[in-house]
């Protein structure tokens, strides 16, 4: 059930996510390769907090501006596969790409385009195994906002959180909605991995979204 995620033809509707059309994969393959070096001169520090991988699939939480470590956290970290809620944008097209060759699957949607399609397919992927990755801000905002399907989609799998924080301490950031971040060069970056619990029946969604929203804030502040 590995999905690679990428397609290489055109979207046929409004609905269809944009994809990498098949004559950009001569330039994308030697670019994602610059940016695996990139990710390996960088010096992580992980902090481990109650979070078991074997126990079972969870929804993995973090900012959208902290996606370009992503990959090489879970691949580092999660001995299951990850399977990433991509928007169905052009930006998110690359990102796919991107994920392609650091071996994450990818699923498209967002809550404005092919959400509960989406929402499904991550649902059957973490029942078959996989960890579910999501930006609870993504795709367009706002920033450091958490947005409830996160949690629509613990409660469809029965699945808990963990909160993939992430601190750098120098990076870059352009000026896009979420002042997308790439820590420098041989610089460190600090990931915390944090478990919460399942969403229960009796806790309110909006009381869960701001207790994760929290965690995600407390763990993912750069340094000064």
């Amino acid at each position: 059930m590995r999905d690679k995620g990428v397609i290489d033809a055109p979207p046929t509707s409004a609905d269809d996510p944009e994809v990498v059309s098949w004559f950009h994969w001569i330039w994308v393959g030697p670019l994602a390769c610059m940016l695996r070096l990139w990710l390996a001169t960088l010096r992580f520090r992980c902090n481990v907090d109650r979070f078991e991988d074997s126990a079972g699939p969870v929804v993995l939480l973090l900012w959208h501006d902290k996606l370009f470590v992503s990959s090489w956290i879970a691949n580092r970290y999660f001995s299951r596969p990850v399977t990433a809620l991509i928007s169905t944008s052009k930006d998110g097209a690359w990102l796919v790409a991107f994920f392609r060759f650091m071996g994450i699957a990818a699923v498209r949607g967002s809550s404005n385009r092919r959400g509960v399609a989406a929402l499904i397919t991550l649902t059957r992927a973490m029942r078959a195994g996989h960890h579910a990755g999501i930006t609870p801000d993504g795709p367009k905002g706002p920033a450091l906002e958490f947005k409830p399907g996160a949690v629509a989609l613990a409660r469809l799998a029965r699945s808990p959180f963990v909160i993939m924080g992430i601190r750098y301490h120098a990076c870059w950031r352009m000026r896009s909605w979420d002042r997308f971040a790439m820590p420098l060069p041989f610089s460190k970056v600090d990931v915390t991995l944090l478990a919460e619990p399942a969403p229960s029946e009796t806790e309110d969604d909006a009381r869960i979204v701001q207790r994760l929203q929290m965690r995600l804030n407390e763990t993912s502040t750069d340094r000064a």
